[in-house]
């Protein structure tokens, strides 16, 4: 019989206090100040109604497009990827396959899905969609199970990362210019990120915005160092206002992402751990007396060994018990 593990990861996007805005028509029944969710029709209606409005504008048309093209390549269209939810995330599941008769043998697949807010008004939805379809489509995954798997990578990542928080937003703010030209001013987080000169938002005015963790800083510094990183690891962070903040936490994203880090590398040791005595229960068992069998044993020996001192190395500083 097969066991597998499964880690659930969660990104959730941010839950911005919204403006009103006058009846706007990107269709003669798409009112952007009314309910983009309505229960005499089915998640998909609700659904083909948002992406009608965001095939509308450059830069919504081109996140449906890639989304599409993304859930293509597994055989899914883009309404098997989305879903109604009380809240705005896209979810990614990394599940780690092994049968417990041979741990030794491990398989990854990462799956994702989008979930959008059901209670918002539909520029909202609309700018959501366009948020959370960039991290579907372009977020590159990892593995926590890799050794390689470190906490500036994963800020950098989660921050600036492609598909990341940086990028995600910098859609959302075109999607909202394209739809409204000239009203984008009344959401000010949208033109912190406007770079006037160049007439377009900004990555490098992103960057700036989403590594400011306000009065978090000392904390944040004291943080990483526990991972052995410092300010010039992460010279982008700074004390000013934090204005980006992720709702799966409450935090600016730099600091959530430590918190995040921390969590996923909390259940990935309890997993390897469980693994770990799934291979000394079969070395125990192991009956001495068939031929090939202490070869067999020997090499499970040295399996058990190689991934227990790695085991040691990456969860020395998490939950283990």
């Amino acid at each position: 019989m097969k066991k597998a593990l499964l880690l659930i990861l969660i990104f959730a996007s941010m839950n911005q206090v919204r403006a009103e805005h006058k009846v706007i028509d990107v269709e003669d029944d798409l009112n952007f100040n009314e309910p983009w969710y309505k229960k005499n029709r089915t998640d998909e209606e609700n659904f083909k109604r948002l992406v009608e409005g965001l095939k509308k504008v450059p830069s919504g048309k081109k996140v449906i497009d890639k989304a599409t093209e993304k859930a293509g390549q597994k055989g899914f269209t883009l309404y098997d990827v989305v879903a109604i939810g009380d809240g705005s995330l896209t979810d990614t599941t990394l599940i780690r396959r092994f049968a417990a008769s041979n741990p030794t043998q491990v398989m990854y697949e990462t799956k994702s899905k989008v979930y959008l807010n059901r209670h918002l008004k539909t520029l909202d939805a609309l700018l959501d969609f366009a948020h959370e379809l960039t991290h579907f489509t372009y977020r590159e995954a990892f593995n926590p199970y890799d050794h390689r798997f470190a906490l500036k990578d994963f800020i950098k990542g989660t921050v600036e990362g492609r598909g990341g928080e940086v990028d995600a937003y910098m859609v959302e703010c075109k999607v909202l210019f394209e739809l409204l030209p000239g009203s984008g001013s009344e959401r000010s987080n949208c033109q912190k990120v406007f770079d006037k000169k160049m007439g377009t938002v900004s990555k490098e005015l992103g960057i700036q915005e989403f590594y400011k963790v306000g009065n978090h800083y000392s904390s944040f510094k004291k943080d990483i160092e526990k991972f052995s990183l410092n300010e010039k690891d992460l010279p982008q962070a700074s004390e000013g206002e934090a204005m980006f903040i992720s709702s799966a936490w409450g935090l600016p994203y730099p600091v959530a992402a430590v918190k995040e880090y921390t969590n996923i590398m909390d259940r990935v040791c309890k997993n390897d751990q469980n693994r770990l005595t799934l291979m000394q229960n079969k070395i125990t068992r192991a009956p001495a007396s068939q031929e090939g069998s202490e070869l067999e044993k020997n090499e499970a020996q040295t399996a058990y060994k190689m991934m227990f001192e790695d085991f040691k190395i990456r969860c020395d500083k998490f939950t283990q018990n």
